[in-house]
């Protein structure tokens, strides 16, 4: 009973505006909307600008706060990655944030469970390869980059 009241304490502390589309898109997450058709304007008048929904850049300090408490506050790293996972799937983090949820797992095959698994849901991807200093071991950063970009540098 505990851990449910954990997992709800998060989904409430994460709760978004856009969470009703977690019906309809695996993220959770509102889809980007596409481009406009280019119509051809005779004119010479600038096409129109059509403002594309993004995605929040990372989690607001109260998110961060309550994800961190929580996290502080399990004594197992499975336990933190199962509640970290969790939070990743129904949150906006960038790579900054995933960098702060990994450093409260006590050894590197966690931070590199976690991070391989919060790669899908970063609002930040190209910034990833700055996640080096999470871990102890540059094996470990070596690994994230080969499932970041399978086949490069082999």
């Amino acid at each position: 009973m505990k851990k449910i009241a954990y997992l709800l304490t998060i989904v409430a502390a994460l709760a978004l505006p856009a969470k009703g589309w977690s019906q309809h898109h695996p993220s959770g997450r509102p889809p980007v909307a596409a481009p406009a058709p280019k119509h051809a304007h005779h004119h010479h008048q600038p096409a129109p600008h059509h403002a594309q929904p993004q995605l929040p850049p990372c989690a607001t300090p109260e998110q961060m706060g309550m994800v961190m408490q929580t996290l502080r506050k399990q004594l197992s790293d499975d336990k933190k990655l199962e509640i970290a996972n969790l939070c990743v799937t129904i949150g906006y983090f960038c790579t900054e944030d995933l960098a702060r949820i990994a450093s409260v797992f006590s050894f590197d095959d966690k931070r590199l469970d976690f991070l391989r698994y919060a790669y899908a849901y970063c609002t930040d991807k190209e910034h990833y390869p700055l996640l080096k200093n999470c871990f102890t071991f540059s094996s470990n950063y070596d690994e994230l980059m080969r499932y970041i970009y399978p086949g490069v540098g082999r």
